[in-house]
């Protein structure tokens, strides 16, 4: 192939724009303001020849953004596309200190920054950063502002916007750095080329029904894999509409639900819980949605029993930054609610581009209905972390994806989430996966949300502690619960500690944060 022949796929607004430039394709919320495909070029280009004229960005320059849900994130992401540069977006969660070890890290040549992050930001400018800062602002920067700073607004206003596109640019150049979860330690920032983010698009398109007459409103963060490749650039890619704001708001969604009538919702099972809590959801009309998809976190029964009693299709997924996301779905279309019931614990099967084994720990795949550690490849998946070639060799061999979540598959090749390989804990012997434990714990009607860990015992090396948060106004006794759980769980799997507490520590992505409960309650007694 010549070197031209690529080119293109740095370019997914421009091509999308020839196709259709007066159709909307983003509607912001929080502005009132409407995007169409031409609105989306023109914006992308005017960024992309600011980045190259101003600050000399040229392929492989990292262009950073500490930003919320914003209309500036996709100026960025599809003007780094035009560039050839590398998009990467910070978890607005992280302290200073954890962005300047990321930035000396990974040495972007500029910063977007949304302006609530100022008194952040401000503790990172110091000589070792040779960074320009952009601030993003919804007026223009006032004379008593920092005027060492940049205006997006004076970029929007003055630059160029003649159409722009890298040459020789590769499928497996590097688009995104998305940084890993960071459960333990510093987050990893995962390489994500053209290739990964192209047939993590194709998948969901064809696999969950995303067209380009579909809308879909974003919950997830932009800086999360979520955000970016499941659903939001495959429905820009396809040509269909997206509804963005900057803060979750549940009665919001609800709102949305009723007024711009969404096709698909896709969201952790915190966000979820949030929305069935409403007493707005019960009139709402949910006739549009044409499926729910819980990914990111575990997902009670009991929670998705609120929408199959709607008539309203919902189903898991499973994902990870360094297998897409784009890895394991329930085929939400393709089955009725019943199906969907019958199979609840299920996180589907592996979407079209992807490759899915279960292993046991000498990469031998194991039987139906065997435990073994969930493995992926595919075109989907990621090319390595950043500078971190220790934890790539972990991660990435021989071409697949090692996820160190343990799970098994049914006769129908339906994939369960069995637990965390890392997160298991031995009892006197056996192996004991926390998920279990909390799949059972969640059947308890006063339990909101829980999570279990291994903690040190003296006789049986290792034993249970379920930490437990309940509903509003509800009350159950440690002994109620053991007594529940040893009617369904093998005596060495029954917690021998049970502690109540507000909230569950859980990441930006809804996710619960394991090693932070560790360190919270992780000693041997009932806090």
């Amino acid at each position: 192939m010549t070197p031209e022949s690529w080119d293109w796929v740095g370019d997914l607004i421009g091509q999308r724009a020839m196709l259709n430039p007066s159709r909307e394709a983003i509607i912001d919320l929080d502005s009132g303001i409407h995007y169409t495909y031409g609105d989306l070029n023109n914006r992308a280009n005017r960024l992309a020849n600011y980045l190259a004229n101003k600050f000399n960005i040229r392929k492989g320059d990292r262009v950073a953004f500490l930003s919320r849900n914003r209309i500036e994130m996709f100026d960025g992401i599809f003007a780094c596309g035009k560039l050839g540069a590398i998009f990467v977006p910070y978890n607005i969660r992280l302290t200073p200190g954890e962005l300047s070890k990321l930035l000396e890290n990974e040495e972007p040549k500029v910063l977007f920054y949304e302006e609530i992050f100022e008194p952040a930001v401000l503790k990172l400018k110091h000589p070792s950063f040779s960074m320009y800062y952009v601030v993003l602002t919804d007026e223009k920067l006032h004379p008593e502002q920092d005027r060492n700073n940049m205006d997006y607004t004076e970029i929007m206003s003055h630059a160029n916007n003649s159409p722009r596109k890298c040459r020789g640019l590769d499928l497996e150049d590097i688009y995104l750095l998305l940084h890993t979860g960071g459960t333990t330690g510093l987050p990893k920032g995962a390489m994500i080329s053209y290739r990964a983010v192209l047939y993590n698009q194709l998948n969901t398109i064809l696999d969950t029904g995303v067209n380009w007459d579909k809308t879909a409103h974003l919950f997830m963060p932009l800086f999360h894999t979520g955000g970016w490749n499941f659903v939001t650039l495959a429905i820009l890619k396809a040509g269909g509409r997206l509804l963005i704001n900057r803060t979750f708001d549940p009665k919001l969604v609800l709102r949305v639900i009723n007024e711009y009538k969404p096709n698909f919702v896709f969201a952790a099972a915190t966000i979820l819980r949030m929305i069935i809590d409403q007493p707005e959801f019960e009139t709402t009309d949910w006739s549009t949605v044409e499926w729910v998809i819980s990914g990111a976190a575990p997902t009670p029964v009991q929670l998705m029993e609120k929408f199959w009693e709607k008539g309203i299709k919902i189903g898991l997924a499973y994902g990870l930054t360094e297998g897409g996301p784009t890895n394991l779905v329930i085929p939400v279309n393709l089955m009725s609610i019943m199906e969907l019931r019958e199979k609840h614990a299920s996180v589907g099967k592996p979407f079209s581009f992807t490759v899915a084994k279960i292993v046991d720990d000498y990469g031998r795949e194991v039987g139906v209905e065997e435990t073994g550690e969930i493995i992926f490849s595919g075109p989907q998946i990621f090319s390595g972390y950043w500078r971190n070639e220790e934890e790539t060799k972990k991660t990435l061999r021989d071409g697949w994806v090692y996820t160190g979540d343990m799970g098994k598959q049914d006769k129908d090749g339906f994939y369960y989430i069995v637990g965390r390989k890392k997160n298991m804990f031995i009892s006197g012997g056996e192996n004991v996966f926390p998920s279990e434990i909390e799949t059972e714990l969640y059947q308890i009607a006063e339990v909101h949300e829980c999570c279990v860990i291994g903690v040190p015992d003296s006789k049986w090396g290792e034993v249970g502690k379920a930490i437990i948060a309940l509903k509003p106004v509800q009350h159950i006794s440690k002994e109620q619960v053991i007594a529940f759980l040893k009617t369904r769980l093998a005596p060495y799997k029954v917690p021998k500690y049970v502690t109540f507490v507000d909230e569950i520590p859980k990441n930006s992505a809804g996710k619960i944060v394991v090693q932070e409960a560790v360190r919270l309650y992780g000693k041997p007694q009932d806090d």
